[in-house]
């Protein structure tokens, strides 16, 4: 049994936290905060001073301290993607592992709102009540925001656009010495932003005419705000009405109001007035009637991974990533029957031919996007499609894939045609070993279930898989001609040799009728 205590480790632009937890029991043993303020350095773009990285420094040894007196062995450090922008992120890393030897996990935007979002799916799970209609959660970062829609508690889609307070900020702090009406203009410049991602060929956010509520997540200082706006009388939901009255009010506050009426840290005073009318237009959007604040971070999401990769719990978000890469795949047009049929033969090869590739779940799911999204190239061009099948999913924002697996999902969806790994060295070397051993026997597996169906017929119906001591049987059950289907899945078998060591065979079997 893996040991059952974890620690995380965060670092933020507000400061550090340490939580530890018993994987067991999801119970949390210690959770430890330091505020330190990098924000100023950050918003200004300026490299975060060398005595404010001294003072994490410092942090993190006394948190290693306090894991090493729990006897937790199995922790983790992790940074913000805001961190991440800062101009020095590289030197600060570095100094993070040279006097603590913890290496930061660095946290995309997607991986945030991903992390963020899954207490949300389990409570949306146990609470159907909570989950009906359609809730957007909103997760807002310094420079970016993230949407992500759930109907009836069931995920649907996830966007991130780089619009954030500190860019808000500094449009407002702008247009109020050239513009009359600031407010109004700044208010139409947002929902440009926000609209973009409702034109035709974009993916869908917005309802049409229909009530919805919007979750916000990791807006503290907004919480605090309207805590102290309503007396803590709004049990963590707030009315429409109430939020524009705060938002009128708040429209011409002071700084000095901010900070002694509604006890707001100083630093973070010029971004309430922008993070508001960001959250205003987005209720606008969406038709909101409530507006609800939430408790999930994304250290939650971290813990909850931990948990399922120790077996530990066996909760799944991976059907957020199967959605997301489905999403993707609609929206460049590809053939969703063969998308469909491709995606179920490899599955079915991945799940028969375990005993030769020892993968197990994670790598299915990489399987899975890769056959979903593995013609989307064709959007650009049929000729090299796999060429830009590759350029797409490595520019793509896919949740809940790591942008190391989504470098292996554009890989494998790259070699799924005639280029092979071995033929490609110049980008191919710059993988890992081991990676390129997990590319290979995907990419083997995609080459062979696309082949099944080249010609999009959809002849074969079923298959079934026999491993024998010098050949790999696919029984193809089907009552067409498979002469076409015989000639391109030899010459497609060959990297599958190479790669597993035994001969792919496509036999034909009947359907009785």
């Amino acid at each position: 049994m893996a040991q059952k205590y974890f620690g995380v480790m965060t670092v933020n632009i507000t400061g550090v936290e340490l939580v530890i937890v018993n994987l067991k029991t999801h119970k949390s043993l210690e959770k430890v905060n330091k505020d330190i303020n990098l924000s100023d350095d950050i918003y200004r773009n300026r490299p975060v001073q060398f005595k404010v990285v001294n003072k994490i420094v410092e942090a993190l040894t006394g948190f290693i301290q306090i894991l090493r007196d729990y006897e937790v062995e199995n922790y983790q450090l992790w940074g913000s993607q805001g961190l991440s922008q800062a101009i020095n992120a590289d030197f600060i890393a570095d100094q993070f592992y040279l006097h603590t030897g913890l290496e930061i996990n660095w946290l995309s935007i997607s991986d945030e709102a991903y992390y963020r979002n899954q207490n949300i799916s389990l409570e949306f799970a146990k609470k159907q009540t909570t989950a009906s209609g359609t809730v957007y959660l909103i997760g807002i970062t310094s420079g970016n925001t993230s949407i992500t829609r759930f109907d009836n508690g069931n995920f649907i889609t996830s966007t991130n656009f780089s619009l954030g307070p500190v860019k808000i900020a500094e449009d407002l702090d702008s247009l109020r010495r050239s513009a009359p009406n600031s407010i109004g203009v700044l208010s139409d410049y947002i929902d440009s932003k926000l609209k973009d991602f409702n034109r035709e060929g974009q993916i869908t956010l917005l309802p049409d005419n229909q009530e919805t509520q919007v979750m916000l997540l990791g807006t503290s200082s907004l919480k605090k705000i309207v805590a102290e706006y309503t007396k803590n009388s709004n049990d963590g939901l707030l009315a429409i009405d109430t939020f524009r009255d705060l938002l009128d009010m708040l429209v011409d506050a002071s700084d000095q109001y901010l900070m002694h009426q509604l006890m707001i840290n100083e630093s973070v005073t010029p971004l309430v007035l922008p993070e508001l009318l960001l959250i205003d237009r987005i209720v606008q959007l969406t038709n909101a009637k409530t507006l609800r604040f939430s408790d999930s971070s994304v250290i939650d999401g971290i813990v909850n991974n931990e948990e399922v990769a120790l077996g530990f719990s066996k909760h799944d978000f991976s059907n957020q990533t199967i959605k997301m890469a489905t999403n993707i795949a609609n929206h460049y047009n590809v053939e969703p029957v063969h998308r469909d049929i491709v995606t179920k033969f490899a599955l079915h090869l991945f799940n028969q031919l375990k005993p030769l590739h020892m993968l197990g779940k994670r790598e299915s799911v990489l399987l899975e996007v890769a056959s979903i999204l593995h013609d989307v190239g064709n959007y650009i061009s049929v000729h090299s499609h796999y060429i830009h099948s590759e350029y797409i999913i490595r520019h793509s924002d896919i949740i809940g894939l790591s942008q190391e697996e989504k470098e292996i999902v554009a890989a494998i969806a790259k070699y799924h045609s005639v280029t092979t790994p071995g033929a490609d060295l110049s980008h191919f070397n710059q993988i890992s070993a081991e990676n390129r051993r997990l590319i290979s026997k995907l990419a083997a597996i995609l080459r062979l279930a696309d082949a099944l169906d080249d010609d999009r017929k959809q002849k074969i119906k079923k298959i079934s898989v026999s491993i024998q001591k010098h050949h790999v049987i696919i029984s193809a059950y089907s009552n067409d001609s498979l002469a076409y289907e015989n000639w391109i899945f030899n010459s497609k078998s060959q990297f599958f040799q190479e790669t597993y060591g035994l001969k792919p065979i496509l036999k034909q079997k009947g359907v009785k009728l």
